[in-house]
């Protein structure tokens, strides 16, 4: 059984932490009790953890570039976010094996519609999620970086279906590199055809400034597709790539970048 899966089945089924904060508050210190006396403790401690991590994107603001535009990656930076990463992945790795005990011992009662069980599983997935947060607040803390740089430089790190738009955009851009590569071969052409001795003036002159208006174009283009940009970031991930590649892990990033379950449950503000 992956583990990707049992982390999922465990920390996200039937959205256990809104049942954990409803059950609370409808039932109190009964549903305190059910959650093994941890209820409202967990409760606070996710919300003193929000807060400080909203209190590292005041500390260590993070400027995202424009809409449409990469994220130029720095060497320096990258650096501090691999470090984080990597000194955070032993409290996933707990989690892991946290989750998957759990599923285990509660995998056959996790449908249960008993609300005893709900909540008992709901206190477990509170405890699992709130460890491995605190470790990465610590972390990043110690890189001097807030949540959204970390988010940030995960896209640029480990692209994935998880960053991606939730649709493919379904018109052309102009800069999309096929686009470009089609332009590029329109100006390859033109170089025979310049070489032809048969040509008149008039035929070679228009035929040059076609070739400097499509060399012009192409280059604007390439600006505004983020060429340069991706080129250097390409340069940069080849460089770090074996560290990167040992720090790969996309449950991590799903749980704890992006927080997928805890987005949809995160307790309110008291």
């Amino acid at each position: 059984m992956k583990k990707k899966w049992v982390i999922g089945v465990v920390l996200g089924c039937v959205g256990l932490l809104a049942v954990a904060v409803v059950g609370l508050v409808a039932v109190g210190a009964q549903a305190d009790r059910d959650m093994e006396g941890s209820g409202l403790s967990s409760m606070q401690d996710a919300q003193a953890q929000a807060r400080r991590l909203a209190e590292l994107n005041t500390r260590y603001p993070f400027r995202p570039p424009p809409a449409g535009q990469l994220l130029k990656l720095d060497e320096a930076r990258l650096e501090a976010y691999l470090t984080a990463r990597e000194a955070t992945m032993p409290a996933f790795h707990t989690l892991e094996t946290e989750s998957t005990a759990f599923f285990k011992q509660y995998g056959n009662d996790l449908g249960s519609k008993n609300p005893s069980v709900v909540l008992k599983a709901a206190g477990a997935s509170m405890r699992m999620i709130a460890k491995a947060r605190a470790a990465l607040a610590t972390n990043l803390e110690a890189s001097r970086m807030s949540p959204l740089e970390f988010q940030g430089l995960t896209r640029v790190v480990y692209p994935s279906a998880v960053a991606a738009p939730k649709a493919p955009t379904l018109v052309s851009q102009p800069s999309d590199p096929e686009n470009i590569a089609l332009l590029e071969k329109q100006l390859a052409a033109l170089t025979p055809q310049l070489e032809d001795p048969k040509l008149s003036e008039e035929q070679r002159l228009q035929l040059e400034q076609r070739r400097a208006g499509l060399r012009k174009y192409i280059t604007t283009l390439e600006l505004t597709g983020g060429k340069a940009v991706r080129d250097a970031n390409a340069a940069l991930l080849a460089k770090h790539q074996a560290r990167i590649a040992k720090a790969a892990n996309t449950g991590f990033d799903e749980l704890l970048v992006y927080e997928k379950a805890a987005d949809s449950v995160r307790p309110a503000a008291p």
